[in-house]
């Protein structure tokens, strides 16, 4: 079957419950919520490509990607606490990509864990901090690479969510040593950190943040000024962090764990 009727067969067949639904009167209270429980084609809409290979084949240039492109994952990131703002990650077998959705609220309707299909065509790939990114073409002479979506219909025609079910992400337990650009954009946890304030006193997590295991190796945070938890202090013990790793290539160049909220500090 031509990916065109493939997708045509499943609209056909939610028109045709639709209607039917419409011809029967309610006999149970409605309630609003955008998430029922989803027909099989919704959930079984097949993925073209894997976002392992969209990194591999990546040359780091901005990209126009071509039609009828999809992926498939896991969401891994939330904006609730305000340190994600307007975007999203997912994830697939070890490979990650962030969505630049420019709308609030975003874990209303995708929630950590919820599985989404992604339609790539047309949008824009870009790299960012190590992350595989992917949005709108930037205005010329914006000085971006990538730009958002920016709207609740442009989301709505690029990212669906798949079920109601939610699995918790597992994120992928590595040493300072072990962390590689290939991974940016992933779920990953350190254990075993401690908090090495770069100005004497300076215990918020706003900013970036220094953190050395045991064998002196460093690792930062970035907590956004606006985040929920971005005054509160960090512990002075011994901690496991969780965040998505992104890498900094400048200067002598640094890996970072961008935390999604106070709860991916473990003490």
């Amino acid at each position: 079957m031509s990916l065109r009727n493939s997708i045509r067969t499943p609209l056909r067949r939610i028109a045709r419950a639709l209607l039917l639904a419409i011809s029967i009167p309610c006999a149970t209270a409605c309630y609003d919520s955008r998430f029922g429980t989803p027909q099989p084609e919704e959930s079984q809409e097949p993925a073209t490509e894997l976002i392992a290979h969209i990194r591999k084949i990546f040359t780091g240039t901005p990209t126009t990607i071509p039609d009828d492109i999809t992926v498939k994952g896991l969401v891994t990131t939330s904006d609730r606490a305000g340190n994600f703002y307007r975007t999203l990650c997912i994830e697939q077998d070890g490979a990650a990509l962030e969505i630049l959705a420019g709308i609030d609220q975003l874990h209303n309707d995708f929630p950590i864990g919820c599985r989404v299909t992604v339609h790539l065509g047309g949008l824009t790939l870009a790299e960012r901090l190590g992350v595989l990114q992917v949005g709108n073409r930037p205005d010329a002479g914006s000085g971006y690479e990538v730009d958002y979506l920016g709207s609740r219909a442009a989301l709505d025609r690029v990212i669906a969510r798949c079920s109601e079910k939610l699995e918790e992400p597992v994120p992928a337990s590595l040493t300072i040593p072990e962390l590689t650009a290939e991974r940016c954009g992933t779920l990953v946890r350190i254990t075993g950190l401690l908090h090495q304030p770069e100005i004497s006193g300076n215990r918020q997590w706003s900013g970036y943040r220094c953190f050395v295991d045991q064998e002196g190796n460093r690792i930062y945070t970035y907590v956004r000024t606006y985040a929920d938890f971005a005054d509160e202090e960090i512990p002075e013990q011994t901690v496991s962090l969780t965040g998505i790793l992104q890498y900094d290539a400048s200067g002598d160049g640094r890996f970072l764990l961008k935390l999604r909220d106070e709860g991916d500090c473990v003490y």
